[in-house]
């Protein structure tokens, strides 16, 4: 019998740091977990380089922690971290409001849109999976309406850190149908042009995630 093996293939760190945080964030690699190179090569088919190199990229992200003569772990964050990542979060998401708004044209709310839509698709029959994949997507694009790279870089990497928390996220039903209804009443308030509006939405649509018995809401 022939044994086939898993053509590897260069990839940016971007791109595999990427795969690697949506892993995390859909659950299959644990708070606290370690991390062995050799499955991670094998499960996103890239090459022991670039493993290394979007691992680094990660551990500057803080999604992911270095132990020196041990190897890379899934962060752990406890919830006061948490509270203090949603904290900031807030700050700079809701800044971009006045950039997302001026940065708007039909086409990118026609997309913006159909995300929408299909968010509302997947809350009613998607998987997790799908559900995670189409929200990230909508916010993707939200936020690059602000044309600042930078600060888009930095909210994702703020985002990227809180994965590591034990937290979850989208804990009911209801919680899912508050995303949705959400999304839709930031594209109308984009479409409108009302940045206080969007501001507002944005910093509830963050504190939406925070667990209902923690103090203080955040």
């Amino acid at each position: 019998m022939m044994m086939t093996t898993v053509k590897r293939k260069p990839k940016s760190k971007h791109a595999l740091a990427g795969e690697i945080a949506e892993a995390i964030k859909f659950g299959q690699f644990r708070s606290g977990e370690w991390l062995r190179q050799i499955d991670i090569e094998q499960k996103f088919a890239a090459t022991r380089f670039d493993v290394r190199t979007a691992l680094d990229e990660l551990v500057v992200r803080k999604a992911i922690e270095h132990v020196p003569n041990r190897g890379y772990r899934v962060a752990e964050i406890d919830r006061e971290t948490l509270r203090h990542i949603r904290s900031v979060r807030i700050v700079i998401e809701t800044s971009a409001a006045t950039a997302i708004v001026s940065g708007m044209t039909p086409a990118t709310l026609s997309t913006l849109r159909g995300l929408a839509e299909e968010f509302g698709a997947a809350v009613r029959e998607g998987t997790r999976a799908d559900q995670s994949r189409v929200n990230a997507e909508f916010h993707e694009v939200m936020y690059h309406l602000s044309g600042n790279p930078v600060l888009e870089e930095l909210i994702w990497n703020l985002r990227d850190r809180g994965r590591g928390s034990n937290v979850t996220v989208w804990a009911s039903h209801e919680s899912l149908l508050r995303s949705d209804r959400d999304h839709h009443a930031m594209l109308e308030a984009i479409e409108k042009r009302d940045i206080a509006r969007l501001s507002q939405l944005i910093a509830a649509h963050i504190l939406k995630d925070a667990p209902e018995r923690e103090p203080g809401g955040l």
